[in-house]
């Protein structure tokens, strides 16, 4: 009778095989860890069916290999496909080391299944036996069961280990419960294969039936990107087994007192007591289904969501806020309180072109992440959230074979973002930003109501977006305008301040050509004078000659210095670069000045210039900037001041090069902190011009403001810096300045060069100019 049923409940099985053939075979296309391992999978379990089928004395006829051996090698092969399904499903790439370790366990067995006829594992009643055998060891003595045992055991805890660590190590709450789902169907297997290798018929029979159940659910789980959520499902279960139990103890306590008095349909009397007693049954059981309810709810569905008034939670929030910063942490926590999840993500369109959008995460709250992407809009993501305008799950983009085309970037981009699903916002029909849920706070899935639920909240944030980005550029535009209104009023009073220069500057212009010119005039007049009464000596005429050269001196000095500045307007300053050493160029630029310095009573020292290494530069230019910075010096330091001129080697970044710098300090009357830049520009002076004197070295003696813009002009050509530092101005406590200058040791490469006079063919010079 038992044999009856098995082979009644094999043949069953075998159909089921074949019909789970033929869906894999046509859904071939859906099957996730490759359709080869499962068809393989289901051909080795109808084998292992088929194998009940074959008499136990065919083993002539089987080449020795005995109804057990080839029971055993079938599920063997079932147990080793079986985990390389889920081991590529669950970690997402070939198990190269379980194959190779599975294919040597099952080549050993059928080595040693063919030359050792001893294998009594999966023999008829062979457990019985090993239970009631005197010395139950003696049967594991032969190497094929000893081997089958060893490696089943091995198999299935490793199988299982892996399985539920994928579930603990997962990111997303779908991939863990899918992780789960095959830690169940590896155990029903498992525990199908551990059955029909006992050779008792009972248990061969239930081993068929969980290995055709577990090859059902194999196949489920591999056709179906998303499997049914497995602690739902047992919460369910829970709910109506506790309601089953209470039910089944009401109606046995009813049966039970209408035993014991005995009642009975046939009398008035009786029939009123069997309806009284089932109102009060029916009156115990409501409240008490309800109190069940109410306690599996209070812990099974505590932390789901209803949607109504999450979205009129969330509807609320948003619209009080109205600027873009304080809009980005509302929807984040409002999102987080309503979902119920544990992290959430607001996206902006940045940017938007013909063929791509740029997207990138707000922050809030001191989050000082900088997350950006981009999504093509002729991709799979963009069709989605910007075209179809419906919500993605990251489950989805990242296991649905629909999206297997997605670019690279695209899905990296979401994986760093850590979010579980994801919800366009829409304005206008346009793309203007992604609302993401992050978890659920009970790691469970996001069922398609969630998405719905998502989708619904990321349109109510559109008007609220848009809004809020519209107040924010108006701010931005106000705040720019307000700049923009600085700026021109600053530009205004730095215009008057260059028209009232200009103005000075024709005036002490005049004055310095004035003076000279007056001077040349009455000389000459007074030579022709003395000339037409013959009275004209030499020791006269060679006084006046030198002061008509001294004021001629004077006035091509400034004209010389109004040419250099008009070279440096147009960027045609060239610079002939020689091997210079600066204390010679120092020497020079000081030399002329050495009577003023005298007749001022100023002390004028230079310290670490000699033992500097040579530079590449225009010692004639050169000498003329410093010449200017020692003489502005002197024109603002008090009779008796002092003034100092420092000279270091030092290394300047970005590419560590050695530099020389120069400061010249002085004891004068100081900058203003407002004017140590603008005193670098043309004509400016920081000092009022009525204080202007004709002698070019006298105390607070305004020239035409020329000689700093110069200076600039030829250490910057060099490829240097020059600036000014003050602690202020102050004409009584004399805080003094100090003027920088910082040069390299080789001039840049686009500086401007003339190289040495060449002569030509006709032997007249000719200078070359180049730029390097």
């Amino acid at each position: 009778m038992v044999n009856s049923l098995v082979g009644t409940v094999a043949l069953i099985s075998l159909v089921v095989h074949g019909l789970l053939l033929l869906l894999a075979v046509i859904r071939r296309r859906s099957v996730r860890a490759g359709v080869a391992w499962l068809l393989l999978t289901l051909l080795l379990s109808g084998l292992a069916v088929v194998s009940h089928f074959i008499r136990a004395d065919s083993a002539s006829e089987t080449g020795g290999i005995t109804v057990g051996v080839l029971n055993i090698f079938a599920l063997g092969g079932v147990v080793i496909t079986l985990g390389a399904q889920v081991l590529t499903d669950v970690r997402n790439r070939t198990p190269r080391l379980w194959l190779g370790l599975g294919s040597l366990w099952l080549l050993l067995l059928l080595i040693v299944g063919l030359t050792d006829g001893r294998a009594q594992i999966g023999q008829p009643d062979w457990l019985n036996t090993l239970f009631t055998a005197a010395d139950p060891l003696s049967l594991l003595a032969d190497p094929f069961s000893l081997i089958t045992l060893l490696g089943l055991a091995a198999a299935s805890l490793l199988l299982l280990g892996i399985a539920f660590y994928a579930f603990y190590a997962a990111t997303l709450p779908e991939v863990a419960n899918r992780a789960l789902f095959w830690a169940l169907i590896s155990a029903i297997i498992l525990m199908g294969v551990a059955l029909m290798i006992s050779g008792t018929a009972p248990l061969v029979l239930l081993g068929t039936l969980l290995l055709s159940f577990g090859a059902l659910g194999m196949t489920y789980g591999q056709i179906s990107n998303r499997v049914f959520d497995l602690r739902r499902e047992l919460g369910l279960a829970l709910r109506t087994f506790l309601l089953l139990i209470i039910t089944a103890l009401l109606i046995i306590a009813a049966i039970t007192v209408a035993t014991n008095l005995d009642l009975s349909l046939g009398t008035v009397e009786g029939t009123l007591s069997i309806v009284a007693l089932a109102l009060i049954v029916a009156a115990v059981y409501v409240p008490a289904r309800q109190l069940t309810e109410f306690v599996l709810n209070a812990l099974l569905t505590r932390s789901l969501t209803k949607p109504t008034e999450a979205t009129r939670r969330y509807s609320r929030q948003i619209s009080a806020a109205v600027e873009l910063d304080a809009l980005v942490e509302t929807v984040n926590r409002t999102l987080q309180a309503a979902l119920r999840v544990r992290g959430s993500a607001l996206l902006t369109v940045s940017s938007s072109t013909d063929h791509r959008i740029d997207l990138q995460l707000m922050t809030y709250g001191g989050d000082s992440r900088v997350l950006r992407g981009t999504l093509n809009k002729a991709g799979l993501l963009y069709k989605r959230l910007a075209l179809e305008q419906m919500p993605l799950s990251q489950f989805e983009l990242e296991y649905n074979p629909d999206y297997r085309e997605v670019a690279a970037d695209e899905r990296d981009f979401f994986r760093r973002l850590g979010m579980s699903a994801h919800a366009p916002i829409i304005a206008e029909d346009t793309l203007i930003g992604l609302l993401s849920s992050g978890a659920k706070l009970n790691d469970a899935p996001f069922y398609p109501r969630d998405l719905e639920l998502l989708a619904t909240m990321a349109s109510q944030t559109g008007p609220a977006l848009r809004n809020a980005r519209l107040v924010t550029d108006l701010r931005r535009l106000n705040e720019s305008m307000n700049a923009l209104n600085a700026n021109i009023e600053e530009a205004r009073v730095q215009m008057e301040k260059l028209d009232s220069v200009k103005t000075d500057f024709i005036t002490i212009a005049s004055h310095e050509l004035r003076t000279p010119l007056a001077q040349i005039r009455g000389y000459t007049d007074i030579i022709d004078a003395l000339n037409d009464q013959g009275m004209l000596e030499r020791d006269q005429t060679a006084s006046m000659v030198a002061s008509v050269r001294k004021a001629s001196e004077r006035m091509e000095e400034l004209i010389t210095a109004m040419l250099d500045v008009s070279q440096l307007d147009v960027d045609a300053m060239d610079l002939r670069f020689t091997q210079t050493a600066l204390d010679s160029v120092m020497r020079l630029a000081i030399e002329p000045l050495t009577e003023a310095i005298k007749q001022r009573k100023l002390t004028l020292s230079a310290r670490g210039l000699r033992g500097l290494p040579l530079i590449q530069g225009d010692m004639q230019r050169l000498v003329q900037a410093f010449r200017n910075l020692v003489v502005n010096a002197i024109k603002f330091t008090p009779d008796g001041g002092r003034i100092e001129i420092t000279a270091s080697l030092q290394k300047t970044p970005p590419n560590n090069e050695d530099h020389i710098l120069i400061a010249i300090t002085d004891t004068g009357v100081g900058i203003d902190r407002a004017n140590l830049e603008l005193i670098f520009r043309k004509f400016y002076r920081a000092y009022d011009p009525s204080l202007h004197s004709t002698g070019s070295y006298k105390f607070m003696g305004a020239g035409p403001g020329l000689g700093l813009t110069i200076a600039r002009g030829v250490i910057e050509g060099h490829g240097g810096h020059v600036w000014a530092e003050s602690n202020g101005h102050d004409m009584e406590n004399l805080p003094g300045a100090t003027f920088y200058v910082l040069l390299p040791l080789q001039p840049p490469k686009d500086a401007k060069r003339v190289m040495p006079f060449q002569e030509t063919s006709d032997g007249v010079p000719q200078a070359l100019i180049t730029e390097s």
